[in-house]
């Protein structure tokens, strides 16, 4: 996809345009030389300390950006995100596409094709549309691991950063039940991820849903609880943050429903999972559990 004639950036976008790279430049002093050394010193560290982890340029440079080029800070979250790799095998190593899709193609969590006016990429997860009859909740919160690993392999999300919606409307026992399962088994991991999330909108909330944040608040880094905004069950709160052809008509937008609007990325993505899958064999160390290679 290309870049549309109002300025709004494809989810899929494989190079930096010109702006963004000025964004790079400005925001996380990245530059040909800082990119080169960074590695550099990156890669004698990960050699140094034996850290079990994929070298690739491609993937290593996420994280010097992530830390704006801060080799020192880059590296412990490296390290932080191989052992999370390694102690969430269980989720990582068992990621296979007919057991991820069916998360996707009920809205249960997915990715907008469109990125917002800053060039983030748009995260959304509704867990009030999981049932047991859809998937396993263990398969949703391998969908969204999917999905946060998907966009950020786009050097415009690394640059950019990462915008998510949710919704705190419950509607049964079942959505407890997986949320709970994501903050007990990922949401401690999400500084190991090097992403920039830079706006966290949750819609539908009440007062159940403020006190279970209140308690929770302690597992999410500080760093996000200023970028996290409430909305009540107003279906046009959204547009103060967004733009309306930004969104489906769920979230108040005018891009048509999300049932349409979600289907953009799935060959993309169906071509993703097998890689990213295999990806997990950097990661194994002597206790990991096993996984199929294939």
């Amino acid at each position: 996809m290309s870049v549309q004639e109002d300025g709004v950036l494809p989810l899929v976008l494989e190079d930096l345009t010109e702006s963004l790279k000025q964004k790079a430049r400005v925001e996380l002093g990245e530059t040909e030389e800082a990119v080169r050394n960074g590695l550099k010193e990156l890669k004698a560290l990960i050699k140094e300390k034996q850290v079990p982890i994929c070298t690739d340029d491609d993937f290593l440079i996420m994280f010097l950006r992530s830390k704006k080029f801060n080799v020192k800070k880059g590296f412990e979250q490296l390290k932080n995100y191989s052992y999370q790799r390694h102690i969430l095998m269980n989720y990582y190593g068992f990621i296979f596409t007919d057991k991820v899709m069916p998360a996707l193609h009920h809205n249960i969590c997915g990715i907008l094709p469109k990125r917002d006016q800053e060039g983030r990429a748009i995260i959304y997860f509704l867990p009030n549309k999981f049932t047991p009859d859809i998937c396993e909740a263990d398969d949703v919160l391998r969908a969204l691991q999917v999905l946060a690993h998907f966009v950020l392999k786009f050097p415009a999300t690394q640059v950019s950063g990462l915008a998510l919606i949710s919704d705190a409307k419950v509607e049964s026992l079942q959505t407890v039940q997986l949320v709970f399962r994501y903050v007990k088994s990922l949401l401690p991991s999400v500084q190991a991820l090097p992403a920039r999330f830079q706006s966290i909108n949750i819609m539908n909330t009440n007062v159940f849903a403020r006190t279970g944040f209140a308690i929770l608040r302690h597992l999410i880094p500080s760093k996000l609880i200023g970028r996290i905004t409430f909305h009540e069950s107003n279906d046009k709160a959204l547009l103060a943050h967004f733009d309306a052809s930004l969104l489906p008509t769920e979230f108040g937008g005018t891009m048509g429903p999300l049932s349409k609007v979600s289907e953009h990325y799935f060959n993309e993505l169906k071509e993703f999972i097998p890689p990213f899958r295999a990806s997990s064999q950097y990661f194994k160390r002597k206790d990991t559990i096993p996984f199929p290679d294939g």
